[in-house]
């Protein structure tokens, strides 16, 4: 399982928004408001959107991404009713099957535990974004990479040359 969190309006405006945490819903107020603050807490300032139409935004910093998706239900007063995805992104490089996973996950609980239904399109947008969020985080990972051996070799020829060999 991957580390998702998902909120979701109640359609009916009487019940308590749908919280839930890797698979499990929140109910006590304390972590469903700790969770909520986190989210609007991601820093909007700092974080790239790495997709954004009409029915779903997704915006990504290094560690964390959040996905606002629209589906096609509405709420009692005809008003849209989006579900906001929040991930946590592993330590470490992320395998390319990391974007099915995590899609298929977004896809099942959206439609099997919220019931409720994103087009097409919003789940291409989705698969998308994920591949971008992908694609920056495996490059974030080896510019750090990369800046870490720089590091080391300059670390490295000061040594040498306080020694007094040549290479």
């Amino acid at each position: 399982m991957t580390d998702l969190y998902f909120w979701g309006q109640s359609l009916d405006n009487q019940a308590r928004d749908v919280i839930f945490k890797n698979g499990k819903e929140l109910s006590d107020d304390e972590s469903r408001q700790q969770l909520v603050s986190e989210i609007y807490e991601f820093p909007k300032s700092d974080s790239e959107v790495v997709s954004a139409d009409s029915a779903v935004t997704i915006r990504y910093s290094y560690s964390k991404f959040v996905i606002e998706a629209i589906p096609t239900e509405k709420d009692e007063l005809k008003r849209l009713a989006p579900i906001v995805i929040y991930g946590v992104l592993p330590d470490g490089v992320l395998e390319a099957s990391w974007v099915d996973k995590v899609y298929e996950e977004i896809n099942n609980f959206v439609s099997n535990t919220l019931n409720r239904n994103l087009n097409h399109s919003t789940l291409a947008t989705i698969k998308g974004g994920l591949s971008e969020i992908l694609k920056k985080k495996t490059e974030d990972s080896q510019i750090n990479l990369l800046s870490r051996l720089k590091r080391l070799l300059e670390r490295l020829a000061n040594c040498i040359k306080l020694l007094g060999t040549r290479c």
